[in-house]
């Protein structure tokens, strides 16, 4: 039996009438509650906040008190003080997010809670000193883990969600209607000048498609004056935009609340995991990746899966290129230009690879030494210190592997790790739309390419199997002609570039009407 003072009955109603008491949240973060046998309302009330425990994911016990310790009545509740007097406010710690409106944090955590790749008890698994924290876990992620570097999703959960959605048969529906009205009148689709010259590319083409869609959209990046904001920002890659420096102007909380982000990156990785906040807070999100849309719509963001079709169009190189060591090295006949509609069995490189190093590719090259050097191989393996700019040393990386392509019998594509990620506009712009061959490893299926129809798929071990049998035998070679002309039918089908465009702005309306 326990006493209660006039104070502590006038808190408990008003604590009772406001329904802001969280019991699921306070029993949950304090086990030790239920087995004191105590209402957690009077456990709250009578002990929990001289323990600065929480009454909600929201409120702050200890911060409330200390910023209005000096008009908290002497037996008076914070918590029920904060209801009756500032119950407009919000009152909880902003960690390492400080420049952040409550809003969007809460907008965020809510999302994050809910997001299928996060489980707590994997977070506090991967970091053990999580568990002696004094927050909640999806706080503690959201308002620290993300800033210090920190593991947020385990690989297995992100795997087993991935697989399941790999289950699901996936294939293009052309849609002939546009349903919105309303539109942004300015549309600004952000890289980062000194980041991958892949993201631009995807930047350039993200914003032809808008512009084809009726919308006026240009590229813009972080150098952009803050006078020339458009009305919708679209910002590509936020793991690596809002990373690298000059970005101040667009991060601000009013900006990322009304954007979309447009995640280019593999969850399984920090860059990922970097770009998650920024992603949570915004008011929709694009992904390469088909089977990450799911995750994203779980939690409540608009979803576009944007990989469209590229146009078929040869690879210029500059006069600087036609002087690098990497074009001087290509066979004479290879140097003299190119065209994705040449034959396969008229080009002069048999196998070609652009990648980085990875223990994976490390051991399929060392196996396949021997094979390879009976042909004529383009095979650029390199150990990346950073993104491949647009400028600079490696600038001729944004265009010879499409070149090379346009000249090669087969491009292969060896995943970077054990995950089954296909970089779908990467290999579509670098391979199937420069004609050649694709031959890769099992990866996940998208909407409009096809094994066996528009590349081929092997394992590893019998990659080279393969080759051989496409270059060196006449069926082989019929069907790679066969593979040719599909994925040529397939990127100058105009239906199929038509309904992009019409997906495409649907979606910018059904966004805008939420953030206008």
């Amino acid at each position: 039996m326990v006493s209660l003072t006039a104070w502590n009955k006038k808190d408990i109603k008003s604590i009772i009438d406001s329904g802001k008491f969280d019991i699921e949240f306070y029993l949950k973060e304090n086990p030790d509650v239920k087995k004191s046998g105590l209402d957690p309302i009077i456990h709250y009330v009578l002990y929990g906040v001289h323990e600065n425990r929480n009454p909600n994911d929201n409120f702050n016990t200890e911060i409330y008190y200390n910023l209005y310790k000096n008009v908290i009545g002497k037996n008076e509740n914070p918590f029920a003080h904060y209801i009756r007097n500032n119950d407009h406010m919000f009152f909880f710690e902003k960690g390492l997010l400080q420049e952040y409106s409550y809003v969007s944090i809460t907008n965020a955590l809510n999302r994050l809670k809910k997001y299928p790749f996060f489980n707590e008890e994997d977070y506090v698994r991967m970091n053990s000193d999580v568990s002696s924290a004094s927050m909640p876990t999806a706080r503690h992620a959201l308002l620290y883990g993300i800033g210090e570097g920190r593991e947020i999703f385990s690989k297995r959960s992100i795997m087993r969600f991935l697989g399941n959605e790999c289950k699901h048969d996936v294939n293009y529906k052309i849609t002939d209607k546009v349903y919105g009205k309303n539109f942004p009148k300015t549309i600004g689709v952000f890289y980062h000048s000194e980041g991958n010259s892949f993201i631009q590319e995807l930047a350039e083409c993200l914003s032809d498609y808008l512009c084809d869609a009726g919308l006026n959209a240009k590229v813009l990046t972080e150098k952009t004056p803050e006078e020339e904001t458009p009305e919708l920002c679209i910002f590509c890659a936020p793991h690596e935009f809002f990373f690298l420096d000059g970005n101040e102007i667009w991060k601000r909380d009013e900006i990322i609340r009304k954007s979309i982000m447009f995640n280019t990156e593999q969850p399984q990785t920090l860059w990922f995991t970097r770009g998650i906040l920024y992603i949570l807070m915004s008011a929709g999100v694009m992904d390469l990746c088909y089977q990450n849309l799911k995750s994203f719509s779980d939690v409540g963001l608009p979803v576009f899966h944007f990989d469209p079709p590229v146009k078929i169009e040869a690879c210029k190189l500059s006069e600087a290129d036609k002087k690098h060591p990497l074009f001087r090295i290509l066979p004479e006949k290879a140097k003299t230009g190119s065209t994705p509609f040449r034959p396969i069995a008229e080009r002069d490189i048999d196998v070609s690879f652009f990648g980085n190093a990875s223990r994976k590719r490390e051991k399929f090259f060392s196996r396949s030494a021997a094979f390879f050097s009976n042909y004529q191989c383009f095979l650029y393996y390199r150990k990346a210190d950073g993104p491949i700019p647009s400028t600079g040393v490696y600038d001729i990386l944004s265009r010879l592997p499409r070149y090379v392509a346009e000249n090669s019998k087969v491009a292969l594509n060896i995943h970077r790790d054990d995950n089954c990620f296909f970089e779908w506009h990467r290999i579509v712009k670098q391979g199937l739309a420069s004609g050649t061959i694709v031959v890769t490893e099992e990866c996940f299926p998208h909407p409009l390419y096809k094994a066996g129809e528009h590349f081929l798929s092997e394992t590893p071990r019998h990659m080279p199997n393969l080759v051989e049998w496409l270059i060196q035998t006449e069926d082989g070679q019929k069907e790679a002609a066969r593979i040719q002309q599909n994925i040529f039918d397939l990127l100058q089908d105009e239906k199929i570039f038509n309904s992009k465009n019409i997906d495409l702005k649907n979606y910018i309306s059904a966004v805008w009407s939420t953030v206008k």
